[in-house]
């Protein structure tokens, strides 16, 4: 059973709410990296859809291990935790380097604008708003993408004294993925994130986040994280596109796992849990009126380093504002209840 916080508490708590819709203005968010009171920030660039096998590539850096457990990675810290880095480079034809963890004084180079940031000999994100390079090189999964953001921007947290903030861009994305001497090329939608968090233990037992491309202008993100007792921090669709802020719904969602696979992963930290194998979600407007409805089936391409959890995809069946959609969702997940 899960329960749902009043939303006067739960705006209270976190004012993401009532920034949500307004163009992305660099002046005004933040992209640095660690400073001052700041000692996590988190970069991250997520691609849906990719054609087989690849299903979808995920870049998700954290710069200083937070407090947050469901985010820590304890066994990566060699000196200190404000010091020690760690990058998953997830895809459907995951290898063995895939996650790794590094000294920020000693491995990486992170210029203080963040128009540079370079993770070992495994990844380099550059340049600024609103034009960025990813790139990862002679390894036996490398890319070359060319990333446009736009000024559409999903803020998933705005917490209460600056605690964590948290948002993602809409982006255009168009490069080469090399893989077994080959180079396929491709082309689409992305999202570029961001996450800044204070030395502070939030209670977060549960997440799942779920990016899906409608068509060639529309995304999809879905996001549920829950707190002690299965309080239902958040759970919002937010719906946008190339022309258009959209929407977000937050009131009429519900998401249900169907079926769990029957391995139980254990992380690094020592965290037993199982993926998720079918699973559902729904989401209505204020009237009730069905807005999307999504049927996902797991490819089994869990890969660890989403924080302290997993990132993999998935294919799904369903309906949006009314015709049918399917296509390879991308999807997080952790569970340490």
């Amino acid at each position: 059973m899960h329960i749902p916080i009043p939303a006067f508490l739960r705006n209270a708590m976190d004012h993401s709410a009532s920034i949500n819709g307004e163009p992305f203005d660099p002046a005004q968010v933040p992209m640095l990296p660690p400073k001052g009171r700041y000692t996590t920030v988190h970069y991250g660039i997520m691609i849906p859809n990719l054609p087989e096998p690849f299903r979808f590539l995920n870049m998700i850096t954290v710069l200083g291990q937070p407090e947050i457990k469901m985010w820590r990675n304890d066994h990566l810290i060699k000196t200190t935790a404000r010091d020690t880095a760690n990058l998953l480079v997830g895809t459907g034809v995951a290898t063995p380097d895939h996650f790794a963890g590094y000294s920020i004084e000693k491995d990486c180079e992170i210029r203080p604008d963040a128009s540079l940031l370079r993770f070992g000999e495994d990844l380099t994100i550059a340049g600024t708003y609103p034009n960025f390079t990813a790139k990862r090189s002679n390894k036996p999964f490398s890319y070359d993408l060319t990333l446009r953001a736009t000024d559409k921007i999903a803020h998933f947290a705005d917490l209460i004294g600056g605690l964590y903030d948290h948002w993602a861009l809409l982006c255009e994305y168009e490069g080469v993925i090399e893989f077994q001497q080959q180079k396929i090329p491709v082309k689409g939608l992305c999202t570029f994130e961001y996450a800044r968090g204070v030395d502070v233990n939030l209670p977060f037992r549960f997440f799942t986040y779920q990016i899906l491309n409608i068509d060639e202008k529309t995304q999809v993100l879905f996001v549920d994280l829950l707190g002690p007792a299965n309080s239902i921090l958040q759970r919002r669709a937010y719906i946008r596109s190339l022309d258009d802020h959209g929407a977000i719904y937050d009131r009429h969602i519900s998401f249900d796992v169907q079926k769990l696979d029957d391995e139980i992963k254990v992380t690094p930290e020592g965290v037993r849990m199982k993926m998720p194998k079918r699973f559902s979600w729904l989401v209505k407007d204020d009237a009730g009126q069905e807005v999307i409805t999504i049927d996902g089936v797991a490819n089994g391409d869990f890969c660890y380093g989403m924080a302290a959890g997993y990132a993999g995809s998935y294919q799904y069946t369903g309906r949006f504002k009314g015709k049918n959609i399917q296509g390879t969702g991308y999807i997080e997940y952790m569970d340490h209840r």
